[in-house]
């Protein structure tokens, strides 16, 4: 008997459901009839809005991006594949276990909090197995990582076999799924703060720290949303900085949004602008866009990683591509159990029928590495 954690989903309103039931799987909100009374509708009309809004996923593609509101039909291709002519007629969003499984988070990892916390904890994670392909160019033994979320991150480099040695995050309920996946010191507290930082250095008890690793706040640079320059959040690498100058560990890791490349600060880009910044307290710097359907996770999902190195040390060369034959959305979830829009189960076992290679390794039925010699030898 096989247990799947959070596989919930999100209740829908009774226009909702007229809508979503018109649009036929890899369909979007220009099949749902225009008698339908929606002021959602209307503007994305008007707009020539997204050929994702109102989408239903389809069965043999990698998903789109799984983002922080996948609550929602009209912000993106969230509905589960499943239209009107399937046997099994499923008109609902995606199950937080669904999505985290796009997002390649094993199926014994769970997530804690409410609702709206949990899609942004699934929204905002870096894919592990992203993670893991990243963590192999350092080759380091231990790490921390710094706005922690979930622990996407975290759990990528602690299957590469480095030691994540403290989270850090202000928001509780992520800091309580990352104490609940993790074996490091799980801290919640603001990075802003100086006491938080003295924390951190204090529970480090001086021990020599290889990596540090983390997502600063990417709201203020992400193209899903209004882009807001002037957004606070925006200077959370900063703080990210300060630790990196006190700390000096050999490498650095950021993650973040692809907007991050054309955001503009002061007349100078951010990017440029953090380069100048590392290079000062003694740190070469690169970047790149990396997507994650090469890396053997079934969406479609564009980040910007920049790593950096102390200007003794070599910079290390970033991952090559490993698939490309992708994983797909029918690989990842067919087969789940069935749900009705507002099921609030959050543990189901269930006699599942593993569909698929990779759906064997989220439930650890075989190996990371049986899973990578699979994709080697049928999907490079």
């Amino acid at each position: 008997m096989h247990k799947l954690y959070n596989h919930n989903t999100s209740s829908l309103s009774a226009l909702d459901l007229k809508m979503i039931r018109s649009v036929p799987t890899g369909g979007n909100w220009k099949n749902i009839p225009k008698n339908i009374p929606s002021e959602r509708l209307k503007k994305i009309r008007k707009s020539g809005g997204r050929t994702t809004y109102y989408g239903r996923l389809r069965w043999d593609n990698p998903s789109y991006t799984i983002n922080t509101y996948f609550n929602r039909p009209g912000n993106g291709c969230f509905m589960h594949p499943d239209d009107k002519n399937s046997k099994n007629p499923q008109h609902r969003l995606l199950s937080f276990r669904e999505a985290a499984r796009i997002q390649s988070f094993q199926d014994d990892f769970k997530f804690f909090g409410s609702k709206s916390s949990i899609y942004k904890q699934i929204g905002n994670a870096v894919p592990p197995l992203m993670a893991y392909f990243i963590a192999k160019i350092f080759k380091a033994k231990n790490a921390i990582d710094l706005f922690c979320g979930c622990g996407g991150l975290s759990k990528g480099f602690e299957m590469a076999g480095t030691k994540v040695l403290l989270g850090c995050d202000i928001d509780k309920n992520f800091m309580e799924t990352w104490k609940n996946n993790h074996n490091g010191i799980p801290l919640l507290g603001d990075l802003i703060r100086s006491d938080t930082k003295k924390l951190i250095i204090e529970k480090l008890k001086n021990r020599k720290i290889d990596l540090i690793i983390g997502g600063p706040p990417c709201q203020g640079f992400s193209t899903a949303g209004w882009r807001i320059h002037q957004d606070k959040r925006n200077l959370l690498w900063k703080e990210y900085l300060n630790l990196v100058r006190t700390i000096k560990p050999k490498y650095f890791l950021i993650e973040n949004v692809v907007g991050l490349l054309t955001s503009i600060n002061k007349s100078k880009k951010v990017v440029e602008n953090m380069k100048n910044e590392f290079s000062k307290i003694g740190y070469n710097f690169k970047y790149k866009k990396i997507e994650s359907q090469f890396f053997g996770v079934p969406q479609i999902r564009k980040r910007i990683f920049i790593i950096g190195a102390k200007k003794n040390i070599n910079l290390p060369d970033y991952p090559n591509e490993f698939v490309k034959k992708y994983i797909t959305v029918k690989e990842a979830i067919k087969g789940m159990p069935k749900l009705d829009s507002d099921n609030e189960r959050l543990a189901i076992k269930s006699k599942m029928k593993n569909t698929s290679m990779y759906q064997k390794w989220l439930s650890k039925k075989i190996s990371l590495n049986k899973f990578f010699n699979y994709l080697k030898e049928n999907r490079g």
